[in-house]
C-alpha cells in the first residue's frame, strides 16, 4: 500500500523539521513567502542557496526564469536560470503543445506577455478567440476582462497559470493573483476552476521537472513551502516530503541554521551566523514588485 510522503508543520517541532531537511539530498523550494517578500530576501535564503542543491518551484506568472533571476540578483540571491521552474512560462508551453494553431487571448503582462507573443498565435482585435491564458495580468483592464468573459462564454479552453488569490507582501499585506483574476472569470461565465487546465501548484508537473533536474527521486528531496493548499498538496502528489516555511510554519533561518545537511557542505565564509540588515532581511535585498 503506497503511503503518503512525510509532512512537517509547526507543531511537528523544529528539531523533526530540522531532521528531515538535513537527511533530504536536494530542496526544492517555492519562492514568494519562502525565500523573498516584495522583492526582499527573507533571513536564510542566501545561506540555503550557497550550502544546498536547489531547485526554485513557484507559482509565479510575472515573470520568466531569465527576469527571476535578474530580481534573485538584486536582492543578493544566487540562482542559476535553469533552477527555476514557473508557472507562468509553463503555462504558455502548455497552450502552444494542447492547443496547437488555436488563437489565444493572453491576459498577462511583462516578461510573460513577451513570452506569449513569441510562441503563441495572439488572437487579433476583432477576433474570436480559442483560448483564454490567465495569468497574473498587471495591466489588466475592464475591456480585456470583457473580452475574456464572452470568449470563455462562447465556448474558449481556458487556460490557468496558478489558482493562488494572493502571494505575501511585505507588513502583512498581499499582492492580488492569478487565481482572483479566474474567480472573476469564472463567476461571470459561470465555469468552475475545474473546467480549466491548471498548470501550477498544486498540479504536481513542476515539482517533477524539478526532481528530474536535480537527479534525486522524490524521497531524496524535501520541499519548502509556505501554502498548505497549493504548496503542500503539490510536493503530496510528487511524492515529496514537505515542510511548512514561512506564514504560520517554520522561521526559514531557523531551519537552515540547525542540523546537518546531507546535501551540501557549507561553503567558505557559510558557517557564521547570517548577514542580516538591520531590517532583518539579508544584505543585499533591494525591493522590487513581485
Amino acid at each position: 500500500m503506497k503511503t503518503s510522503p512525510i509532512q512537517i508543520l509547526a507543531a511537528d517541532g523544529i528539531d523533526r523539521a530540522r531532521q528531515v531537511f538535513g537527511a533530504a539530498r536536494a530542496v526544492i523550494s517555492d519562492i514568494d513567502g519562502v525565500l523573498l517578500v516584495s522583492g526582499r530576501a527573507v533571513p536564510g535564503a542566501g545561506a540555503l542557496l550557497r550550502r544546498r542543491r536547489c531547485a526554485l518551484v513557484s507559482n509565479n506568472s510575472t515573470h520568466t526564469a531569465r527576469t527571476l533571476r535578474d530580481v534573485f540578483a538584486g536582492a543578493g540571491l544566487a540562482a542559476r536560470e535553469q533552477d527555476f521552474f514557473l508557472a507562468g512560462e509553463a503555462a504558455v508551453r502548455a497552450v502552444h503543445e494542447r492547443f496547437p494553431g488555436k488563437s489565444v487571448l493572453a491576459l498577462a503582462s511583462g516578461e510573460v506577455l513577451a513570452c506569449a507573443r513569441r510562441t503563441l498565435p495572439l488572437a487579433g482585435a476583432d477576433e474570436t478567440p480559442g483560448v483564454v491564458l490567465v495569468c497574473r495580468d498587471e495591466t489588466l483592464t475592464f475591456e480585456k476582462l470583457q473580452r475574456a468573459v464572452n470568449a470563455l462564454r462562447a465556448g474558449a479552453a481556458a487556460v490557468l497559470a496558478n489558482p493562488d488569490l494572493t502571494h505575501p507582501a511585505a507588513g502583512g499585506r498581499v499582492h492580488l493573483e492569478t487565481g482572483a483574476i479566474w474567480a472573476l472569470l469564472a463567476a461571470a461565465c459561470r465555469r468552475t476552476q475545474e473546467a480549466a487546465l491548471v498548470v501550477g501548484k498544486p498540479c504536481p508537473d513542476l515539482v517533477r521537472q524539478a526532481l528530474e533536474h536535480l537527479a534525486v527521486a522524490a524521497h531524496e528531496a524535501v520541499f519548502l513551502g509556505d501554502t498548505l493548499q497549493t504548496d503542500a498538496r503539490a510536493a503530496a502528489a510528487a511524492g515529496v516530503p514537505f515542510i511548512h516555511v514561512g506564514g504560520e510554519g517554520f522561521a526559514l533561518s531557523e531551519l537552515v541554521e540547525g542540523g546537518s545537511m546531507a546535501g551540501g557542505l557549507p561553503g567558505p565564509g557559510d558557517d557564521g551566523p547570517l548577514d542580516e540588515a538591520p531590517d532583518g532581511s539579508e544584505r543585499g535585498g533591494k525591493p522590487h514588485d513581485h
